[in-house]
């Protein structure tokens, strides 16, 4: 019988162009002659033409738990972790792969390395009916994570994972069959591609030469298209630069340095709308165990516990001096568990920001310290079906919400005072209606005789509207679900107004509104974030399902309300 030929993991990053030489893709503490450098290893004959090899072996640490436990078990105090780096340069084509083993990928210098490289190849050759892990970040205020794995291969429908208008970060999974690759096991796809092979880098490099192809050439998959909704921008791009510019003046404001060269009001970035600032953690930070954080600012530090952007913001203000656009990398913030040890490693300021800007015609995006501009072709269909979406701003003709006094601008005062002098709708903000579990569900915050079941917010960010959009969704779907709950909410309007008691009898409901107030100029639904854009034209089909119409209200607010402290 023959053996069979051992196989490694090779994990293998496309490096960008115009690279002058293969130590210029290390950082520079891994480039070869410095403290912690990289040495070039000898190139056997049988290796590639163009292959070279670079190694760190025996990096030498004390382990945090050995440091710590030494004062109670003395021997821990000569315990070391060893770790190795190894970094392939392997010529394809006229580009380069670092094929990376131990710790290498840890040495290369990431404004060098094709960002999306591996999950571009993934969305043209990954079997969405044969998928293992998804790992995706909402772009919003929320920030919010996950990492979800099935054992056995599923269909991407089975992972219950609304993948649209989120940065996708990984995906693993098997390619299509019948293509001419060989058996790679299961493929794991971020920034780079990682799959099992042989040893012989003749093979690998074939592989690499297929899967280069496929990326730059290839068509999305339709379950896999949303990866490439978001188009990583370079760091050191001309657009990065002034984008940059434009959150330095929004996360410090009147302490914002003059950048250098043209003023920022020249800049073509000025004119963008910004629709997302938060403050969020980095993917290695679970927010359960963080009790404060940490800013330093060179040989200073200051201490803030609430994960606001308030928070962190009043903390670098008392920083002395302006913040330039070197402080989005300069300024490390770090959390803290209950004990005071790092809930994680401290990182710039820049990975700790979400933030989107844009107009009708361009849309940048912040998150986990890399910038994306979200794909014309993709941002154009959003905006085409939001706008199948019917605006009915007139129809209802909702009293703009005046300022009445600090302790009469809620939202409940707004519902009171649209419901004066009006004999065609009806306020039903706080009534108590029950489900059948006991869950306590507002029926709508309006209700208008033609039908319309109106939800009202306030425009403060994607989060506010998150709400809003499945407060919709799910009072539809318990008045058409639960007969109980149907009743009390007919009953209800017969008790309110018995002229309009037939609005509550439609099954399913005939109009969900969502009335969203805004304090400026904002168009609805064109100057949403994206992914407000994107829930509501998820949930705008989901209510098309259960029967009902999704319809849209514009409401002003004819001032500025003061931020809660």
């Amino acid at each position: 019988m023959t053996q069979k030929a051992p196989t490694l993991r090779f994990n293998c990053f496309l490096l960008r162009e115009g690279l002058v030489s293969h130590e210029q893709a290390f950082r520079v503490q891994y480039r070869p002659g410095n403290k912690s450098g990289m040495r070039k290893l000898t190139t056997s004959p049988v290796a590639p033409e163009g292959c070279v090899a670079f190694l760190r072996d025996k990096s030498e640490k004390a382990p945090a738990w050995a440091k710590l436990l030494a004062p109670t078990f003395t021997e821990l105090e000569n315990v070391l972790n060893f770790s190795n780096r190894l970094v392939i340069f392997l010529p394809v084509e006229d580009r380069t792969f670092a094929v990376c083993f131990g710790y290498g990928s840890s040495t290369l210098e990431w404004s060098w390395v094709e960002a999306n490289f591996g999950l571009k190849f993934a969305a043209r050759r990954f079997d969405s009916n044969a998928m293992s892990g998804i790992s995706s970040r909402r772009i919003d205020a929320s920030a919010r994570s996950q990492w979800v794995q099935i054992p056995a291969n599923s269909s991407i429908s089975d992972f219950e994972v609304e993948l649209d208008g989120e940065f996708t970060r990984k995906l693993v999974g098997k390619l299509d069959a019948g293509l001419e690759f060989p058996e790679l096991g299961a493929v794991v796809a971020t920034d780079s591609v990682s799959f099992k092979l042989d040893t012989n880098l003749y093979s690998v490099r074939d592989v690499l030469t297929k899967m280069l192809v496929t990326a730059e050439t290839g068509i999305a998959d339709k379950d896999l298209a949303f990866i490439d909704s978001l188009e990583p921008l370079r760091m050191k791009s001309e657009i990065v630069k002034d984008l940059e510019k434009l959150l330095v003046n929004e996360v410090f404001q009147e302490r914002a340095r003059k950048p250098q060269g043209p003023d920022l009001d020249t800049l073509p970035v000025s004119d963008l709308n910004v629709h997302v600032l938060a403050f969020a953690p980095p993917d290695d930070v679970s927010v359960e165990n963080i009790h404060d954080f940490t800013v330093y600012k060179n040989d200073s530090s200051e201490d803030f516990e609430v994960m606001t952007l308030e928070s962190l913001r009043g903390a670098l203000l008392e920083f002395p001096g302006k913040f330039g656009v070197s402080s989005l990398a300069d300024i490390k913030v770090m959390a803290r568990d209950s004990n005071g040890e790092p809930a994680g490693m401290a990182k710039p300021l820049k990975h700790w920001l979400v933030f989107e800007a844009g107009d009708q015609d361009r849309r940048y995006l912040l998150t986990l310290g890399k910038w994306y501009a979200l794909a014309e072709k993709y941002s154009e269909r959003l905006d085409y079906d939001l706008a199948q979406i019917k605006d009915v701003t007139s129809t209802l003709n909702l009293c703009t919400w005046d300022d009445w006094g600090c302790q009469k601008n809620w939202e409940k005062h707004f519902n009171e005072k649209a419901t004066e002098d009006r004999s065609d709708l009806i306020c039903l903000d706080r009534y108590p209606l029950f489900a059948e579990d006991g869950e306590q569900i507002e029926a709508c915050d309006l209700l208008h005789a033609d039908g319309y079941l109106i939800h009202v917010k306030q425009y403060t960010g994607s989060q506010t509207l998150s709400h809003l959009f499945s407060q919709g969704f799910v009072s539809a779907q318990v008045i058409i679900s639960d007969e109980s709950y149907r009743k009390d909410f007919i009953e209800a309007v017969e008790s309110i107004n018995s002229n309009i008691v037939d609005a509550a009898k439609w099954l399913p409901p005939k109009y969900v509104t969502y009335a969203i107030a805004f304090d400026g100029k904002q168009r609805l639904p064109q100057d949403l974030p994206t992914f407000s854009k994107v829930n509501l034209r998820s949930f705008s089909k989901k209510i098309k399902l259960l029967g009902s119409v999704a319809t849209l209200a514009r409401i002003q607010m004819t001032f500025k309300p003061k931020k809660k402290k």
